[in-house]
């Protein structure tokens, strides 16, 4: 049996989704191939590499994560990269209150013995534009994107979940999408 990623994120408004699309194009265009070039733009709360067979107990774990969590408005202010200079990303600036969504579902992930060692999460949270990139590819890709100015703001009402067979040539499809609270 293959083992799955499940693929918990905050996805982007269609708006800077297909600019993040249309950036990827442009940087595949002038510098190749790169890591998470076919993936759906996100940013990550958490994953799990998984069979099949988990994913009740993921969907469970995540509902009771999110439950009362309020919703909140996400700010993207430029465009960066990681020190190793592998990874170009639009910065998302409320990594405060990404944390704060993420660290319940986490907890009630772990809770779960059948998953607990499986559950990786980031705390760098950001939007890839280019991943895995070489230094020759890194330094196009970085002209290619100047001026590094980029901002937006949407309203965080859900987190998203994904899955893909980790095996080539996969590509993530929806799970499910658990609504945040909102306040008011």
């Amino acid at each position: 049996m293959a083992l799955h990623r499940f693929l918990l994120t905050i996805l982007p408004p269609p708006d800077l989704a297909a600019e993040v699309e249309h950036l990827r194009t442009a940087l595949h265009a002038r510098i190749g191939s790169f890591s998470g070039r076919h993936n759906p733009p996100h940013i990550t709360l958490c994953f799990l590499d998984l069979l099949a067979e988990h994913e009740p107990a993921i969907i469970d774990a995540i509902a009771s994560g999110v439950t009362v969590q309020p919703g909140f408005t996400l700010h993207y202010n430029g465009i960066t990269h990681f020190p190793d200079k592998r990874t170009i990303y639009i910065d998302p600036v409320e990594k405060v209150a990404i944390a704060a969504l993420r660290t319940p579902v986490v907890a009630a992930l772990k809770a779960d013995p059948r998953l607990h060692a499986a559950v990786r999460e980031t705390d760098q949270p950001h939007l890839t534009l280019a991943a895995g990139l070489k230094p020759v590819q890194f330094d196009t890709a970085w002209q290619v994107l100047a001026p590094h100015a980029y901002a937006s703001e949407e309203r965080v009402s859900e987190v998203v979940l994904l899955k893909r067979a980790l095996q080539p040539g996969e590509r993530y499809g929806l799970v499910q999408r658990f609504q945040l609270t909102e306040r008011g």
